[in-house]
């Protein structure tokens, strides 16, 4: 199945339905200024005409372009992750969103950077959302690939609230601290992004110590990320921003219908996300003890999750769903974190409350 010599870098793109996006995702590759990689895409049991579109590029790669058509459909990202870093030759595993794109020297420069200082992982914290201003179609998905080289077209992906803040700019690649409870500490105090593009990392550091992606639906590219920063022992961060958001509606996370499912689906991942990052920092001897710092990684993960998905869409509408969504999705055993939930919200509605009536006090006086 794979060719003889192993490659630097194994990208690794999980897929399902994609056949409208992915052209120009593989598309992004070909144009890379490094060709020592290898692509592989898991195919989560597609049902449109997603693989064959895939297999169109096999030639185009000469040998590089890999598909791996999973039994099953799992329903999320991570599990067809796992799968492509067990098939992977490579180095150093990227990961790629079959939605997105890699700005031309990507490959190269994440790679250079890994080489210079031996990393187990290279860390980015800033991304590109490609907002096209002049398209040859109104399909925002059809467009000339020359558009990703016009830095009109680039724009940084502030997706932060001010509940969220952004992390600082690096002027220049560092090693973290190889202190347990700095990193931990920087963790939570905002100074990571935690999406899966965010982590370029070693594949012998990840195999070595199982690392792998949960099941969870959404986010566990988060536990996955903070696993990597705790085992680590060079872990890097570096100013490279790589990785093109294409906006579109085919994600999970970024749907925004707002019903009973929708709530329910957001507290399961915070129970679920609860429970992973317990078992991750049971592997963390040195954290054994220091119960708060732990409370504040959980606390950590609810705020990102509530402020982003859940507190965005809770007002006076929807304060009913949400209570009833909330008693359906948790039971007796979860009484604390119920509490904790029930705490979080009547907070947030009276902030909202009062933001809205500053709000309407200053339109009063417009």
């Amino acid at each position: 199945m794979f060719a003889q010599k192993s490659p630097l870098v194994s990208v690794i793109i999980p897929m399902y339905n994609s056949a409208q996006f992915i052209p120009q995702t593989l598309e992004s590759l070909l144009y890379q200024t490094m060709t020592n990689f290898e692509v592989i895409v898991i195919d989560d049991c597609s049902t449109d005409n997603s693989v064959e579109v895939v297999e169109s590029f096999t030639e185009k790669f000469g040998g590089r372009l890999h598909i791996i058509k999973l039994p099953k459909n799992t329903g999320a990202a991570g599990t067809p992750r796992n799968v492509g870093i067990q098939f992977a030759r490579g180095k150093y595993i990227s990961y790629l969103d079959s939605d997105d794109l890699y700005t031309r020297t990507a490959l190269e420069e994440l790679t250079t950077i890994a080489e210079n200082y031996q990393a187990d992982v290279v860390y980015l914290n800033d991304t590109y959302m490609f907002l096209p201003r002049d398209l040859t179609s109104n399909d925002p998905r059809i467009f000339d690939l020359a558009a990703l080289t016009n830095p009109a077209n680039l724009v940084f992906n502030d997706w932060r609230t001010p509940i969220l803040p952004r992390p600082k700019p690096l002027p220049a690649p560092f090693l973290e601290s190889d202190n347990l409870i700095e990193r931990v500490q920087h963790w939570v105090s905002w100074n990571y992004r935690f999406a899966t593009y965010a982590s370029f990392s070693r594949r012998e550091f990840l195999l070595e110590n199982q690392i792998a992606f949960s099941d969870m639906v959404v986010n566990e590219d988060m536990v996955l990320n903070f696993t990597c920063l705790c085992l680590a022992k060079n872990f890097v961060c570096a100013p490279v921003v790589y990785y093109i958001i294409r906006p579109t509606a085919n994600s999970l996370s970024r749907d925004g219908r707002i019903d009973e499912n929708y709530f329910i689906k957001w507290f399961k991942v915070i129970n679920d996300g609860f429970n992973e990052f317990e078992k991750a920092m049971d592997r963390m001897p040195a954290l054994d003890d220091k119960s708060s710092l732990r409370y504040s990684v959980l606390n950590f993960f609810f705020v990102t999750n509530y402020s982003r998905y859940i507190s965005n869409a809770l007002n006076e509408n929807y304060v009913p769903l949400f209570y009833k969504s909330l008693k359906k999705a948790f039971q007796t055993d979860s009484a604390a974190l119920t509490t904790y939930l029930f705490d979080m919200t009547n907070n947030l509605l009276l902030q909202n409350m009062k933001l809205q009536a500053e709000l309407k006090k200053v339109k009063g006086m417009i």
